[in-house]
């Protein structure tokens, strides 16, 4: 289950960073920005104004389009309309134009799916790099050189649209690589997301040295999430589980100190729950589908009301984001694909057949979602208390460990939430 990753060595870091993290930082701001760029100067104007400054946004927005209002397949309009959301009214546009009218038809930039994504990682990623620059293992330069390539880059797409499929091409790519299933140490740090003591020694010999594990303490930020309350001392350190800020407490009402029941009442006004009249059954199924979801990386509800993540310490932020980056490509695979050659890809699919293959199973002692989080049936103590809930605790570490589930405080306790 150990990977091969020089986890105890600053200068492997750095290499991680600068060939890894960086160039993904570079990438998602570039779309970013790209994004901004467009609302700033064309949302809601006329593309006849528009166009006077940037005149190649013409052939963006109708580029493979006909007088009909409808959009050639892989065409460039359908890109700039379906990966930036950017659009105009098409039987406006050609109506205009057929009787010699300048295209006085408003521009639309909408907030899309895969930028809300790009947008996020970016976040995550300038706090994981702005940490990585206070110890030393990123250079100021190295960093504002990524950001400030990452204006000339979008500003190359400006004038040169074609160019936008590229440049998502290379986000998809960059993210990919950032995850579990690619990285070695995306999976070490995915390994310690949630690990006891025994296990962190066993699976990384080195991390038993002092000075290693201050180091990582340093720089993933992790540390104590629960120390179990039982007479036996060693065995109490041996079973002390170590964590980030990640997924650390998750409850109906908030995973994280982000609340979620506000995001699902409006939920309760949909038609099947109007149908069933018993809102507590509804309000509770709608939030185990919403945990379950976040921590997939998915974003099923909320729109663009979800706040964004919380977590500040560089392990928690790049949990976070192999997860969004699974979910990127769970839910917008049509779009994608108008950036990728073949087949879109599904890391996360890709993930639980990798893990399928290691017979790394839940053990049914410790609850699920459903019955953990709202019904309070399976649980054990938070911090155990017995040599009974350490043993179910260690039966269920490896499950933990690869991702299957998720290993939670609740309500003064602790359980799993299944990913799958």
């Amino acid at each position: 289950m150990s990977v091969d990753a020089r986890y105890w060595d600053k200068d492997s870091w750095k290499e991680f960073f600068r060939e890894e993290v960086l160039p993904l930082y570079k990438s998602a701001l570039t779309l970013v920005h790209l994004w901004k760029e467009l609302h700033n100067r064309a949302h809601g104007r006329y593309l006849s104004e528009v166009i006077k400054d940037m005149p190649s946004l013409e052939l963006a927005l109708v580029g493979g389009t006909n007088p009909s209002g409808k959009y050639e397949e892989n065409s460039l309009a359908v890109a700039f309309k379906d990966l930036l959301g950017t659009s105009v009214n098409l039987r406006e546009y050609y109506f205009l134009r057929q009787i010699g009218k300048e295209p006085k038809t408003p521009i639309e930039v909408k907030w899309v799916l895969p930028i809300r994504y790009a947008d996020r990682i970016s976040i995550l990623l300038d706090r994981t790099l702005t940490r990585a620059s206070e110890l030393g293992l990123v250079s100021q330069f190295e960093l504002q050189n990524a950001r400030d390539s990452s204006v000339t880059s979008a500003k190359e797409v400006l004038e040169r649209p074609i160019l936008i499929s590229e440049k998502f091409a290379d986000f998809l790519n960059w993210a990919t690589s950032l995850t579990v299933n690619y990285s070695d140490y995306v999976r070490f740090i995915w390994h310690l997301r949630k690990i006891p003591k025994r296990y962190l020694h066993q699976l990384y010999p080195e991390t038993k040295k002092p000075e290693v594990f201050k180091f990582l303490q340093q720089l993933l930020g992790l540390s104590v999430f629960t120390t179990p309350q039982i007479e036996d001392s060693e065995v109490a350190d041996l079973y002390t589980i170590f964590s980030y800020d990640y997924a650390i407490r998750v409850s109906r009402e908030e995973i994280d100190g982000m609340n979620i029941s506000s995001i699902v009442e409006p939920l309760l006004h949909s038609p099947a729950c109007e149908a069933s009249r018993d809102w507590n059954l509804c309000k509770e199924s709608y939030i185990c589908s919403f945990i379950t979801f976040y921590f997939q990386g998915r974003f099923e509800y909320g729109g663009n009301d979800l706040p964004y993540e919380p977590y500040i310490t560089v392990g928690g932020a790049l949990c976070r984001i192999n997860e969004l980056v699974w979910g990127l490509f769970n839910m917008c695979s049509r779009e994608l694909n108008l950036a990728i050659n073949g087949k879109v890809p599904n890391p996360f699919a890709e993930w639980r057949q990798t893990v399928g293959k290691t017979n790394i199973n839940l053990s049914l002692n410790f609850s699920d979602c459903g019955k953990c989080v709202y019904k309070g049936y399976g649980e054990i103590s938070n911090p155990p208390k017995s040599y009974e809930e350490l043993s179910i605790l260690d039966e269920n570490t490896p499950a933990i460990l690869v991702g299957r589930a998720e290993l939670v405080k609740t309500d003064g306790k602790l359980c799993l939430i299944k990913r799958w």
